[in-house]
Formats: structure tokens, sequence, C-alpha cells
């Protein structure tokens, strides 16, 4: 007997959560504002993280707004795509309703928020102008390579220290070849910092707030 098999439904080419392709979009479309309007360059330093001017003058609102500038199309670019990629795996551990997507952006924001104090508690004398959401994407980054089916893979296991291997060798090469342009910097320990954080912190948040990613039944 022939009989013609219905079609299974194809997966979907590009999956990614919404939150994801959101905070990924929102990247681009904030530089392309930035880009567009501020032809010379004065919202990056009046918005931007300035080390020694973090504590003598008290500018604690640029660890928020520094992470919404970027310093070029490619940096946006960048920090865009990693976002995606480590977004689409966190979104999927946290869940895509209201408080979920909610929690998940706050992580993201203290992460980056966290990571900046931290870069200025460690280098106080750095005159330097810090743009970017690199912080707060290397916690996300950091936090996404642990995440498993109802579990957070160790520290100690092997993906997550070839992960973590490899993002530092990859940073010493962005070390060797460092982009500086005028006083805007991105600074490479901002990449560790935000990652360490993102490495060590995602067990306690999801238990705090997400206790059920642990209860989820493995599917066969």
């Amino acid at each position: 007997m022939n009989e013609m098999k219905k079609d299974a439904p194809k997966e979907p080419v590009f999956n990614a959560p919404w939150p994801a392709v959101g905070l990924s979009g929102l990247i681009l479309a904030l530089y392309a504002l930035q880009s567009h309007f501020d032809t010379r360059d004065v919202v990056p330093y009046a918005f931007g993280l300035n080390p020694t001017l973090l504590f003598s003058q008290g500018s604690y609102d640029t660890l928020v707004t520094s992470m919404f500038l970027h310093g070029s199309w490619t940096h946006a670019g960048f920090n865009a795509f990693v976002a995606l990629v480590a977004a689409s795996a966190l979104v999927r551990a946290f869940g895509t309703n209201g408080r979920s997507v909610a929690l998940f952006f706050i992580y993201y924001l203290l992460g980056g928020v966290l990571t900046g104090l931290i870069y200025c508690l460690l280098f106080p004398q750095q005159n330097i102008l810090i743009i970017g959401a690199s912080g707060a994407i290397s916690t996300i980054l950091g936090a996404a390579i642990r995440i498993g089916k109802g579990r957070l893979s160790g520290t100690e296991s092997r993906w997550v220290a070839g992960v973590t291997i490899f993002w530092i060798v990859m940073n010493g090469f962005y070390v060797a070849a460092a982009m500086q342009q005028g006083d805007i910097a991105v600074v490479w320990q901002l990449h560790i910092i935000g990652f360490l954080i993102g490495l060590f912190s995602i067990g306690v948040w999801m238990r705090l707030f997400r206790p059920q990613f642990f209860r989820a039944p493995d599917v066969n």
C-alpha cells in the first residue's frame, strides 16, 4: 500500500526568542540614532563612563547610560550579534512571559552596571571614556554557556572551561589589535569581568527567581 506521508513541519531557520531579537535590534537602532543625530560625538562625552569622574563627580548614571552608546557600526554590530546568541539561550531558560522577560533585562542591566563599577574600582585613575554594552553582553554570555536542559553546567566542566579559555585568549588578541579612537576606548578588561560575573552569578539568580528551571522534565 502506497501512502503519501505528511511532511513533518520544518523547524524555522531563525527561531530566536523575541526578547533576544529585541535586545539585538535595540543595540543597532540606538546606534543608528546616535550616528545620525550626534555627528559631533557630543553624546558619548556627556553619557559615557569615565573612571576618574565616576567617584570624583558622582556621575553614577553613566554606569547605565554608557551601555546604550557605541563607537562604530562594527562595535555595535558585533555586540548585537553576541547579544542575540547569548540572550537566546538565557531567554529560553528564563521564559518569555512578562515577569521572565523583565527578570532577564534586569539581569542584563545589573551585569552591565556591576561590570562597569568593578572596572572603575580596579582602575580609578584611568581617564578614558568607555562606551558600549560589552560588559552586559559578556555577563549574559558567561551565564549562557552554563545553561543546559533543566540544569546548569558546572564551572569546572570541560565545555565551560573551554569556552572561558577561548574568551580570554580571544580578548588577548583583541588587546594586541586594540582599537582606540581619540579618548573613546572599549576596554578588554570589561569583557573578562562581565564574563566572570555571568559565570558565577547565574546559578544564584536562577535559584532565586527561576527555581522551576531546575525541575524541568527531560524531553526524550
